[in-house]
């Protein structure tokens, strides 16, 4: 007799982690993680199975290797669930859609809809045609970098970002002092940077933002879950106090409180996804305007993110959410918010102590630890051997020299 189902998952990251980490919590079953290297987020993992594949990387290897295991599975499992945990698989996935919706359970997005904002440029029309904040921009074209800066009329520090930090052209182009977001105190550092930009292979358009004012306990995320139909039926925001600050991960957040309930931020998200008829996770990273009480929209990211496991430490399964939308075909009338005030940290306690400044956040903080309301995603109970204890301290160790070479005050 066929098991009920089981979760496959591409990638092993931190992202894929917290995914299996739900999913091992909700279910007592180990998913199967497909990838083309072990990241240390998931070595010595007991929670998991992965399977190693050669040139997973390429797209025509990629996808057949996801099909021809996808029927062996059928054999031992009635219904199979994909989640990526990379844009790039994401974007696999989805211009495949009829091979996979044949053989696993999940409901992909148009190809033609994910193109629609896959790179910030065609996302900012989507955010005037739907009435979405975002900061003043200006799309900079490969023939313009070298006179873009006579168009600028807001005033420094600005933001300079590839369109896509995640694409191939980007991922792959080499240049002095590349980072995934360059934030520039004047005209010289501008003119620099993209004269370095130049001397490498990318030549997709360049976003020039103003920088809205304030640290980085003025960001927030918003992360929701919209299932097959195209409702929203989970959404979820935290407070992200402190972002990363390598290069290779700058942006990226260390740390998130949850704030639990309904928040009238979520009306203009939701209203935007159902518009779109999207399904699955997604995720909105937003800074709130201390001069002009605004938020503002910077991005969708269109897959759960490596700090969604806040979500999930908040009182929301991620893993039950696609397993009760794609296996149970429930489908709920109200949407779903967070119960759980907590911290959440992809770093040790102390930099957040050290380089978290405001005053109120750090109180909350303080409470917070002490009332032992802290989850780090790769610290599971269930999971700590001493092998794995080992690369988590040491990962946690390498950030600790990463704040206190690249930090930047804001």
């Amino acid at each position: 007799m066929r098991k009920p189902f089981k979760l496959i998952i591409l990638g092993s990251d931190d992202n894929a982690y917290g995914i299996s980490r739900s999913y091992y919590d909700k279910y007592g079953e180990k998913p199967l993680l497909l990838c083309g290297r072990r990241l240390p987020p998931t070595e010595h993992s007991k929670i998991l199975e992965i399977k190693l594949i050669k040139d997973f990387d390429i797209e025509s290897i990629c996808i057949k290797e996801i099909v021809s295991l996808g029927k062996l599975l059928k054999e031992k499992y009635e219904k199979l669930v994909l989640i990526p945990c990379s844009d790039w698989y994401m974007q696999v996935c989805t211009k495949h859609k009829s091979e996979l919706e044949n053989i696993y359970e999940n409901k992909f997005n148009d190809y033609n809809l994910l193109k629609s904002f896959i790179t910030k440029d065609k996302f900012y029309e989507l955010c005037e045609k739907y009435n979405l904040k975002y900061p003043n921009t200006i799309i900079c074209k490969l023939n313009e970098r070298t006179s873009i800066h006579n168009k600028i009329k807001f005033k420094y520090p600005i933001i300079l970002k590839p369109n896509n930090s995640n694409s191939s052209e980007y991922l792959h182009a080499e240049f002095s002092g590349k980072k995934k977001v360059f934030l520039l105190k004047n005209e010289e550092e501008l003119k620099e940077t993209i004269n370095n930009i130049n001397t490498s292979i990318y030549k997709d358009n360049l976003i020039i933002q103003e920088f809205i004012e304030g640290d980085d306990t003025n960001n927030v995320v918003i992360n929701c879950y919209s299932n097959s139909k195209g409702k929203v039926v989970a959404a979820s925001l935290g407070r992200a106090i402190l972002e990363e600050y390598h290069p290779t991960v700058l942006g990226n957040y260390a740390a998130i409180i949850s704030v639990p309930g309904y928040n009238k931020i979520f009306n203009n998200i939701i209203k935007f996804l159902e518009s779109i008829k999207y399904k699955g996770f997604s995720n909105f990273d937003l800074k709130y305007d201390i001069k002009r009480k605004e938020y503002y929209l910077f991005e969708i990211n269109y897959r759960q993110g490596r700090s969604s496991f806040f979500v999930n430490a908040g009182g929301i399964s991620l893993a039950e959410l696609f397993i009760d939308d794609l296996i149970y075909k429930k489908n709920p009338s109200r949407i779903k918010y967070m119960d759980t005030k907590v911290l959440w940290l992809n770093i040790p306690e102390y930099i957040v102590k050290k380089y978290v400044k405001n005053e109120e956040v750090n109180k909350e903080v303080k409470e917070l630890i002490n009332n032992k309301k802290v989850v780090h995603t790769l610290k599971y109970k269930n999971d700590l051997n001493i092998k794995r204890k080992m690369i988590i301290d040491k990962i946690y160790i390498s950030k600790v020299k990463q704040y206190k070479d690249y930090f930047i005050e804001k």
